[in-house]
């Protein structure tokens, strides 16, 4: 019985650690397909204030709506100018960091709904999937160390063993 649960539990971890590190392989493909989906949004924002600024719809306006309208679109553009910089500009280790600390989480909702899977070969990808792999076995092991103290108590001297299989 102790053979298989040891079967068992080195199953689980293998399956945590392909699950993680596969995810963790995804993370820098996701980024780059948010990072495109950011630059069309970005494209779009530009072209928004430019039609404000300059369009003949917008020349009719008050001043003081027009500065409104404009305003607002431009800090659009600010902002998504800066996120689109902050990934573009980044290695692959700053690259989450920027992408959690500028992320617009409505176009990366849109992004992971429109994900598509890759299999990237590149070192930093394969880095990110040893990685990934080491995170998921960690997890098994901390999700599991409640149940020691349980099975350490059947294991107490005293109590009848079977014999392992050799």
């Amino acid at each position: 019985m102790d053979w298989l649960l040891r079967r068992c539990d080195s199953l689980v971890a293998t399956v945590f650690g392909a699950v993680a590190g596969l995810s963790a392989s995804q993370f820098l493909t996701f980024i780059q397909q948010y990072r495109q989906r950011l630059a069309g949004h970005l494209d779009e924002a530009e072209r928004t204030l430019r039609e404000v600024l300059e369009g003949p719809v917008h020349r009719d306006l008050e001043p003081a709506v027009r500065d409104k309208l404009a305003g607002g679109a431009a800090a659009r553009v600010d902002e998504l100018a800066r996120a689109y910089d902050a990934l573009a500009g980044g290695g692959a280790l700053e690259r989450p960091l920027a992408f959690l600390r500028h992320a617009d989480w409505g176009i990366a909702r849109n992004t992971l709904n429109d994900f598509q899977p890759a299999l990237p070969l590149d070192t930093v990808s394969l880095a990110y999937a040893f990685a990934g792999l080491v995170a998921g076995w960690l997890l098994w092991e901390l999700l599991k160390a409640p149940a020691r103290p349980v099975v350490r108590a059947m294991r107490r001297p005293g109590r009848i063993r079977e014999s392992r299989p050799r």
